[in-house]
């Protein structure tokens, strides 16, 4: 036969349900079979309806061979490579071929890969953070893999004691307005620098003034030294009745104050002491921000939306009744961007829907009514909620809708309810003991911040499923089957059609059928199977 050739293999490792191919052209193919081969001849009849090929050799020279490559006369010079499905012996001198077409191999030369709704490939650029699509992997528990203490100062540093009072002591100076972080206030705050100067002041209030002492103290609290510059203090002596007394005046209008601006928290480079493979592990659920106030409330952050793949917050401050402090997100979900102009930065904007409030500092004690104290020092909270829940009243009224007017009025019931159990408690010392309390005693009271990552064991299994399958895209895209060095899985979603080309019908829509399943591209034939192999991008 003219231009005919027929070589038989043996050993060959590609298998009959492509699950791994090579990308070899037409002529490495050929090669690769020639470097393999046990015969290699050009007599033979191919016998298509029945996929068999009858070659003039000898049995046992072609019992052992798994694969062969042949050219059929009918397509010219073409090439075509298949299995070896079985060998028969029709007579001492002629041996009965039966086969599968390679059609993967066969026709990749022909190949025009167009887009697609890909599931899952290896990706060409695997920046951290770049990847999130969910993979629904079991992740197992959580453990800490690094943390910080975002503590404010506490027992160590000896806050503030502020003591605010609805009556001036006479020839004290007082602030020229009664505003403090923009708000008004009926009462004079007073700073006291350490507990010793408490007492003096208070006992000297209580000896002078006797029981109108009781109602004239409203609040008394402590507050972080940080909270405020020393030098901003307007520090004073005076007296009271008989008694000299040390004491600072909270400057008026005196403003939230920055704590930290711009706290930053880590990544990382390892999960669990391990170091991934595939930097999606770097990414939420296997490795996230989690911060907590230690006093009931907490957050999580993907650190893949900061602006630079760390986690970022301010801390801010204002003086109140047990000090208001908040952590807020900052250069985080693009909320970094001006909206005015996407190409400015606003590094620092605070986003305050991703915030955490401080734990309350301490309230401190004093004889009086415990109703009036109670009320007094959680007036703010009493204010908010009640308003919070009135506009939900008057919201769901305007709209008709009678669930919210419902809803409204049981919130209000619940503070009403919480008033009214305070209010059948005995005179007592005034203060709590909260979980607030012992964290300030134990100069932990802040914020802590963890980065909580999956077991390493998790990692290890979860690392080694990105090297074998890739990433989950779920894409509408062209693919790119040599984005990396040794080789690329590829999965076609639905029923899409990722190749075209002059190929048969039959063994195209089989081609399409492979990549809907999903497969593997080995780039090098020695390489095929081995998916522990490093197989890094490959560089422009």
């Amino acid at each position: 036969m003219k231009n005919s050739e027929i070589i038989l293999c043996s050993g060959i490792k590609l298998d009959k349900n492509y699950e791994n191919v090579l990308s070899y052209n037409e002529s490495s193919m050929v090669s690769l079979c020639r470097n393999n081969s046990i015969y290699r001849g050009n007599k033979y009849a191919i016998i298509e309806r029945d996929n068999t090929i009858n070659i003039s050799a000898r049995y046992e020279d072609c019992i052992y061979a798994n694969y062969m490559a042949f050219i059929n006369p009918r397509y010219g010079d073409k090439w075509f490579f298949a299995w070896i499905t079985d060998v028969k012996l029709l007579n001492p001198s002629t041996t009965q071929i039966s086969f599968k077409i390679d059609v993967f191999s066969t026709w990749y030369s022909r190949f025009n890969i167009g887009k697609a709704f890909i599931e899952r490939e290896h990706v060409s650029d695997d920046t951290i953070g770049l990847h999130t699509v969910p993979e629904n992997l079991e992740t197992g528990d959580y453990v800490i893999s690094s943390y910080i203490e975002r503590e404010i100062d506490g027992i160590q540093n000896q806050g503030y004691i502020v003591i605010g009072l609805s009556k001036l002591v006479e020839g004290f100076p007082s602030p020229s307005e009664n505003v403090y972080n923009g708000i008004f206030s009926g009462l004079t705050y007073y700073i006291l620098e350490d507990y010793q100067k408490a007492r003096d002041f208070i006992n000297a209030l209580m000896e002078t003034w006797g029981y109108d002492a009781e109602s004239s103290i409203y609040c008394l609290y402590m507050i972080p030294r940080e909270l405020i510059t020393y030098s901003d203090i307007q520090w004073s002596t005076g007296s009271i009745g008989s008694n000299t007394v040390s004491f600072g005046v909270v400057p008026a209008s005196y403003a939230p104050k920055s704590l930290n601006s711009d706290l930053t928290f880590s990544k990382g480079d390892k999960i669990d002491n391990y170091t991934p493979v595939n930097n999606k592990c770097f990414v939420f659920p296997y490795n996230y921000c989690y911060v907590t106030n230690n006093s009931g409330s907490s957050a999580t952050y993907n650190f893949e939306d900061f602006l630079d793949g760390d986690a970022h917050f301010s801390v801010i401050g204002s003086i109140a009744v047990g000090a208001s402090i908040r952590l807020d997100a900052i250069k985080y979900k693009n909320g970094f961007y001006n909206p005015d102009d996407q190409s400015t930065l606003l590094d620092n904007r605070r986003l305050k829907n991703y915030g955490l409030t401080c734990g309350k500092f301490p309230t401190c004690s004093w004889n009086s009514d415990s109703f009036t104290n109670w009320l007094t020092t959680n007036a703010v909270n009493i204010g908010l909620k009640g308003l919070a829940s009135i506009g939900q009243a008057a919201v769901g009224a305007t709209t008709g809708n009678l669930e919210g007017v419902i809803s409204g009025a049981t919130n209000i019931a619940g503070t009403v309810a919480e008033v009214y159990q305070h209010s059948l408690m005995p005179n007592q010392v005034e203060g709590n003991i909260n979980s607030s309390d012992v964290l300030f005693s134990s100069n932990s009271l802040g914020f802590s911040l963890y980065r909580m990552t999956i077991k390493k064991e998790y990692c290890k299994i979860i690392d080694s499923y990105f090297s074998r399958f890739g990433y989950r895209v779920n894409e509408v895209k062209t693919p790119n089957l040599n984005s990396r060095t040794k080789f690329n899985f590829i999965k076609v979603g639905g029923m899409d059609e990722l190749v075209s080309g002059n190929i048969p019908a039959t063994d195209l829509e089989e081609i399409n059928r492979i990549f809907r399943k999903g497969v593997t591209i080995f780039h090098n034939y020695s390489d095929i199977g081995n998916y522990t192999i490093s197989n890094p991008i490959v560089t422009p």
